[in-house]
């Protein structure tokens, strides 16, 4: 398979994947197929950035950003969904009990929401963008070799690296925020590297998998921090500020754990990542194109 062919397979499984996730989130809107979409959203985004670098289609940055809306679109639900889960992992004190109820009735309203937008029609408006950029990758097929395309994956490749080190010399774990560039620069690299493990090779998934790992623990403390912040928030309102201190000490211990380990695995993580020699695609085969990339175990690795 030619390397358009390859990019091309990878865009077609992850609008597959986004389909199936976005039909039974229209049903329930619970974790697991709002998570699946997620992760399909920000698969087709990096395909479309590895697109980019080939095409000058005017339709490639535009469909990116109505993927771009629609992962935005979820970002509350995924963040009620995720501190639900956070909290079955507290002590089930009284005031635990009554912030968590609180936060359940905000997942009905947001699921309510969620259910409404993701409509039939909003559908099939991306699947008409999608299939134009279809024929723009069998159009790609005749004017791009595979040096070409193997030079705009190490582009793009290079510019999300270098942007994901820049944020990692910057790090501060006293200063929560350069935490947070850090995972979304992370986070970024991983799905260009991901979207381009078929061409790049099978090292890459293991690669990915690294990165992946890193991302989990950093998205795991961003978001005992956020829920350490909405209890206290929501107790001072209520005047049981004594009430909910055994579970913000709780959480606040259990993030310190985290960026301890944040702190180790950073420097552990290759410099060089993605920044390996690109296989030659003669030598890979059918089945190397088509190997399942890698799928988070938790919702906080896709956020």
């Amino acid at each position: 398979m030619s390397g358009i062919d390859l990019l091309l397979h990878s865009f077609e499984r992850s609008w597959k994947g986004f389909s199936s996730a976005w039909k039974k989130s229209r049903a329930s809107a619970s974790e697991e197929p709002i998570h699946d979409l997620r992760v399909n959203v920000r698969r087709l985004i990096a395909t479309l950035e590895l697109t980019r670098a080939l095409s000058r289609d005017r339709e490639i940055p535009e469909l990116q950003q109505d993927f771009k809306r629609v992962l935005k679109r979820m970002g509350s639900l995924r963040d009620v969904q995720v501190q639900l889960l956070t909290l079955k992992d507290i002590r089930q004190t009284t005031a635990v009990v009554a912030f968590k109820e609180s936060l359940e009735r905000r997942e009905k309203r947001e699921i309510a929401q969620i259910r409404k937008k993701l409509k039939t029609t909003r559908k099939r408006d991306l699947a008409k963008g999608v299939k134009a950029i279809e024929a723009e990758f069998k159009r790609l097929r005749a004017t791009r070799d595979d040096a070409k395309v193997r030079k705009a994956i190490d582009t793009v490749l290079r510019i999300r690296r270098n942007e994901f080190l820049k944020c990692k010399r910057r790090f501060k774990p006293a200063v929560e925020e350069t935490l947070h560039d850090v995972r979304i620069a992370l986070k970024k690299f991983r799905y260009v590297v991901e979207a381009a493990q078929p061409v790049l090779g099978p090292s890459a998934k293991a690669r990915a998998l690294q990165m992946q790992a890193l991302q989990r623990l950093m998205g795991d403390s961003r978001d005992l921090e956020i829920l350490r912040a909405m209890i206290e928030k929501w107790a001072v309102r209520r005047g049981r500020k004594l009430a909910v201190f055994p579970a913000i000490n709780q959480l606040q211990l259990k993030r310190n754990r985290l960026l301890k380990e944040i702190i180790r695995a950073l420097p552990r993580l290759e410099d060089n990542q993605a920044a390996e020699k690109i296989q030659p695609l003669a030598e890979k085969t059918a089945v190397a194109a088509a190997a399942a990339l890698p799928t988070p175990t938790r919702m906080a690795a896709a956020g």
